[in-house]
């Protein structure tokens, strides 16, 4: 098959398409064709160097495609199905024209490859954050990065458990936020003031999707930690604030089925910036490395 191998970690350019084994389907597990693959900050960082990754390595986190095969232990049934998830090794990833996985959801009609692929890591992330600041109807939630795929996903899923929401993000994504039913606050000096001016009864609890030192606002704003989650921000633990990386030891595909089929149902949007054939891999490396994707990007091996 082909698949984008790394033969050493660094910059952009060592990501190069090659010839390599396709992984055959162990116990539980199934093969899927690649159709499409989402480019994350974290696949950015472990390219570097991140994550005591060894090389050779396909990268890729979460995918979208369709079943081919399957391991002992799985029903034959599945086989033709689309779907979407994460690869079961962090090695043999989805830049690639297969992977194998043991962890994904079904694909409803409606919902396109690339509008999955862009949804299995932000849906998981934000329903996990949610429920770590056991957030309830009737509330009111901050979530900073709105626009991106993590903050997006909770807006939307806060605004489908009846919460309202305040998005922070930049002036050019004040519309996209306020189509997810939040309420756009623009990011930068003086974010805490806006964002009370924008909530005069008030926040419960803060979700932190982006890092950049905005936990410290957060706790300002909150009066104290206790409700405040980041996703981004490993150094939050100094402001008594929870860190909550994904992981293989999280991962959970009922939050990825629930906005798959909200997708198809009209009701989810995935937001897609631009997607690259796996040849221009490097160029997506270095577009999401801008931090000013304004969506999604996808590889479509």
């Amino acid at each position: 098959m082909k698949a984008v191998v790394i033969t050493s970690f660094g910059e952009p350019s060592v990501l190069r398409v090659a010839e390599a084994p396709r992984p055959v389907p162990g116990r539980g597990q199934v093969l899927v064709r690649v159709h499409a693959a989402g480019v994350n900050p974290a696949e950015i960082q472990a390219r570097a160097g991140a994550f005591g990754l060894r090389a050779p390595a396909i990268l890729g986190f979460e995918f979208a495609g369709v079943v081919e095969a399957v391991g002992p232990g799985v029903d034959e049934g599945v086989v033709g199905d689309r779907v979407a998830g994460w690869p079961d090794s962090a090695t043999q990833g989805s830049y690639a024209e297969y992977t194998v996985s043991s962890n994904f959801a079904t694909i409803p009609d409606g919902a396109s490859f690339e509008e999955a692929a862009a949804t299995v890591i932000g849906a998981d992330n934000a329903a996990r954050a949610l429920g770590l600041l056991n957030i309830r109807p009737g509330e009111t939630l901050v979530v900073t990065g709105a626009s991106g795929a993590l903050g997006s996903a909770a807006v939307q899923f806060a605004r489908q458990r009846g919460v309202t929401a305040i998005g922070v993000a930049g002036t050019a994504n004040a519309d996209f936020v306020r189509s997810l039913g939040a309420t756009p606050v623009a990011h930068g000096p003086g974010l805490v003031d806006r964002i009370r001016a924008a909530a005069p009864g008030g926040v419960d609890a803060a979700l932190d999707t982006v890092g950049k030192g905005l936990v410290p606002a957060l706790v300002d704003l909150l009066g104290g930690p206790g409700r405040i989650v980041t996703l981004a921000d490993p150094d939050a633990a100094q402001h008594g604030v929870v860190f909550s990386p994904g992981g293989s030891w999280n991962r959970d595909r009922g939050p990825v089925q629930e906005a798959l089929n909200l997708i198809a149902a009209g009701a989810w949007t995935a937001r897609i910036a631009r997607s690259f054939p796996l040849d221009e891999t490097a160029d997506a490396h270095r577009l999401v490395a801008t931090g000013h994707t304004h969506g999604k990007v996808i590889l479509l091996p």
